[in-house]
């Protein structure tokens, strides 16, 4: 099954905070205005390296404004990353009336969200999105989320951007691993709505690789899979938990691994871990998880830089949100287009599991 992949409409996204446009440019210097007009009082929150290697496009936008450049570390994206926004904001004298714009990928995303939402109890907000992980996925649904020590996205917030404005002239400058990174939230949302789209991605990947020209259409396709379930369960009651697919042990994955891992290749990670669990468990129909893992090893070529053992990955998923009473909640595949929420203890009987895959030919060993 496949969504539509006309790549000039607006996606209009509802939300129970406020209904959002998600608009798509041709270049940079078209999104521009597309995200900062008609905002009087807009203070500008820019990704480091995305100012340095746009600089003569976005000239214009971070001289008219003020501007705060960052660097986009899982430093900013903490408690003392947010304090320091915080502080600039104060500087600016920015008001309820203020409009932050985002420019960047997820983690300034998640810290320009998160700070939106805290600062005088909400501001408005406003994401140009430059990766492919932030246009395809992180973009819609609200969700901001910061570390805490080690531990990934501890805090977070609930809070609705007033405009999301996509260009993929950003992505022309992103490294390779940036590229495949951000496909790991499309292989999730491939495979995880009744809009799943596998045929159209494995199609595109086989003719062009990971920068094929079906790029635009693919991250529409995947807005088009969130935005079913994100309109039925925004603030994640029920059905938004299948988002979280590939992402327990992806994100202990990334804690293990202190954050060098690529947020994107966890998750792919991830769902080749839960994919060969869930078979084990009698839930994942066997050729799902082996067309997955077929499509991630024939495009996806990276290493871990860490050797990750059992123990260190369940101490970090025991730190998961989403465990209750010493039980994960994993997001689990069961065929494509279909996906269930199993608890599963956090016990000696995973630990044997994951000791068992950890001694197979697992993804990016």
């Amino acid at each position: 099954m496949s969504s539509s992949t006309d790549t000039t409409a607006p996606l209009r996204i509802a939300s129970r905070q406020w209904d959002y446009d998600v608009l798509f440019a041709s270049t940079i210097a078209e999104a521009e205005p597309l995200a900062a007009d008609g905002y009087a009082n807009l203070l500008v929150i820019c990704d480091s390296n995305v100012a340095e290697l746009h600089r003569e496009a976005l000239t214009p936008l971070l001289q008219k404004n003020p501007s705060y450049i960052v660097d986009p570390t899982e430093e900013t994206k903490s408690l003392a990353g947010s304090e320091l926004l915080v502080n600039w904001l104060i500087e600016q004298g920015a008001t309820r009336s203020t409009t932050l714009l985002a420019v960047g990928g997820g983690t300034i995303q998640d810290v320009v969200s998160f700070v939106a939402h805290i600062y005088f109890r909400g501001i408005d907000w406003v994401f140009l999105p430059t990766t492919v992980l932030s246009q395809a996925d992180s973009c819609i649904g609200a969700k901001s989320s910061i570390n805490v020590l080690p531990y990934k996205n501890q805090l977070g917030s609930l809070h609705s951007p007033k405009r999301i404005v996509i260009t993929t002239e950003f992505l022309s400058t992103l490294p390779d691993v940036e590229i495949e990174s951000g496909y790991g939230e499309i292989v999730k949302l491939s495979v995880i709505s009744s809009r799943y789209f596998i045929d159209q991605l494995e199609s595109a990947l086989a003719d062009g690789g990971v920068r094929n020209n079906q790029l635009l259409a693919l991250t529409r396709a995947s807005l088009f899979a969130k935005q079913e379930i994100i309109e039925i369960d925004e603030y994640e009651e029920d059905l938004r938990r299948i988002l979280n697919y590939g992402h327990s042990f992806g994100h202990a994955l990334e804690a293990v691994a202190k954050h060098q891992v690529p947020h994107g290749l966890g998750v792919l990670w991830g769902i080749g871990i839960v994919n060969w669990l869930g078979v084990k468990w009698g839930i994942t129909d066997p050729l799902a998880a082996a067309r997955l893992d077929l499509l991630i090893r024939a495009n996806f070529d990276y290493r871990l830089p860490i050797v990750p053992t059992a123990d260190d990955l369940l101490t970090m998923l025991a730190r998961d949100k989403k465990v209750r009473n010493g039980s994960m909640y994993f997001a689990v595949l069961v065929k494509e287009g279909e996906l269930v929420i199993e608890p599963k203890a956090i016990d000696a009987d995973l630990k044997a599991l994951v000791e068992e895959y950890l001694a197979t030919d697992y993804l990016f060993k």
